[in-house]
């Protein structure tokens, strides 16, 4: 067992170096045709400088949450009486979980306001490039590993999952990037540019859609597939106008603080952090008047 998990430790080691290597290339690539167009510009440079220090905030903390992985993954497998084989079957069926898993991680960030706190950071660039791939929040560093205990309850192997969850998240770098359309076929199974430009998209067709992380089928499963139909608007609904790292960091966290102190209620304060980003009160007391007032014109008739 030990010299299985060593060796494909060092195959995924060897692919995840590939993967980087392939980033840095279209990352330079890119570079250099937006200088060649003259898309760059002072405050597209400044945008790109904002994910940047955003990445090093993220990049510091980074050991602290490899440990949190580490060890609730090998404490939560030490309580279970099983553990499945490693070999090649279970090497993909952990590859393919994790995915699946990623793809509920992300979709309740976008659904769940407060975890919207930190992820909103990733979506707050109005320009999308491949810095905008390093625009992460370093609280993920301490949250995101929660999503990952049920790989580790079905009896998959820690050190199988923790290197399926680098193989998902290196994938995902190219796909921030204008240069490449729509890849055909490629793109009926796998996440592309093109799924993640939607993504990234605060028009209102495009928002909350494209949730997956390596595979897009995800999406199409469960109902958050969109296409591309136009080139996106990035950013937020409402853009934050900043590229200070650490405003960019704690503004969506300042809006909920906001909206929780001028809560009437213990209620409504929980729900302002539990609800999906946007809702109000208000929102909520209108779809009952409305569905109150069609009751009534049901009865009158």
């Amino acid at each position: 067992m030990e010299q299985i998990i060593t060796q494909l430790e060092q195959n995924t080691n060897t692919l995840i170096a590939a993967f980087l290597l392939f980033s840095v290339g279209l990352a330079l690539i890119e570079f250099v045709w937006e200088l060649y167009t003259r898309k760059i510009d002072r405050q597209r440079l400044k945008e790109m400088g904002a994910s940047v220090w955003v990445f090093l905030f993220s990049f510091l903390t980074e050991k602290i949450g490899s440990v949190l992985f580490f060890a609730s993954f090998f404490w939560l497998a030490n309580l279970i009486p099983w553990q499945l084989p490693v070999n090649g079957f279970t090497v993909i069926a952990t590859l393919l979980f994790v995915d699946l898993l990623y793809y509920w991680e992300h979709r309740l960030e976008h659904e769940i306001r407060l975890l919207w706190g930190y992820h909103s950071i990733h979506h707050s660039s109005p320009i999308y490039n491949y810095t905008t791939a390093l625009r992460v929040s370093f609280f993920d560093n301490f949250v995101t590993w929660v999503f990952y205990l049920p790989a580790v309850l079905l009896g998959f192997h820690p050190v199988v999952i923790l290197l399926a969850i680098g193989i998902m998240l290196m994938y995902q770098f190219w796909l921030h990037t204008e240069l490449i359309g729509k890849m055909g076929w490629f793109g009926k199974v796998f996440n592309t540019p093109s799924h993640h430009r939607v993504h990234h998209g605060s028009d209102e067709i495009y928002l909350d859609k494209n949730y997956g992380g390596i595979l897009i089928i995800w999406d199409k499963l469960f109902g958050t597939f969109q296409p591309e139909l136009k080139k996106p608007t990035y950013g937020l609904t409402t853009q934050i106008n900043t590229t200070h790292p650490v405003k960019v960091h704690l503004y969506e966290f300042n809006q909920i603080l906001k909206d929780v102190r001028k809560a009437s209620n213990v209620k409504e304060a929980r729900a302002y952090l539990w609800n999906k980003p946007g809702w109000t009160p208000g929102e909520e007391v209108s779809q009952v008047d409305e569905a109150l007032e069609k009751a009534k014109s049901t009865r009158q008739h």
